[in-house]
């Protein structure tokens, strides 16, 4: 029983200081090409989970920025959505899952059309904020204060 328990809590650790680095690579992964590679490859590591697939949404849809060809874009935007929108419906409550999308919607160009649930997420974010832990709530403040998509209102709601 002890060892379930010591198992058990070595695994929590690992996948919060997982995805603590994560969000960290998250946030440069779109400085350069090199720094999209590294996030993504960084997001296979994190196992089969809808968080650990909507970080690879986020990944494949950042390295389609620096991707050549309309069609490569092209291909890595669908496959990054679908794996990101698939988190969202699996998981509709998980704030760090809507975070990312909605993270990733504000940040691709107008043509690539992925940008209709920016509101729905924010929706839910701000409402569940309270529940959060102290990492998500750090996390959503920051990017809040930077983000166009939160207004003045919405932003004091989420300090």
């Amino acid at each position: 029983m002890k060892f379930l328990t010591v198992f058990f809590a070595s695994m929590m650790m690992f996948f919060q200081t997982s995805t603590k680095g994560i969000r960290e690579s998250f946030e440069h992964a779109g400085n350069s090409v090199e720094q999209a590679e590294a996030f993504y490859n960084q997001t296979l590591k994190l196992g089969d989970s809808d968080l650990a697939n909507a970080y690879v949404g986020g990944a494949l849809i950042t390295k389609a920025k620096f991707e050549k060809g309309v069609k490569n874009k092209k291909a890595l935007i669908v496959k990054g959505a679908g794996l990101l929108d698939e988190a969202v419906a699996n998981k509709p409550k998980d704030i760090e899952i809507r975070l990312v999308r909605l993270i990733i919607q504000e940040h691709v160009p107008n043509i690539v059309k992925y940008k209709s649930n920016i509101q729905e997420d924010k929706k839910v974010i701000i409402e569940n904020y309270s529940s959060q832990s102290a990492d998500i709530k750090k996390w959503i403040s920051s990017y809040a204060k930077e983000s166009k998509a939160f207004t003045a209102e919405e932003r004091k709601k989420l300090l």
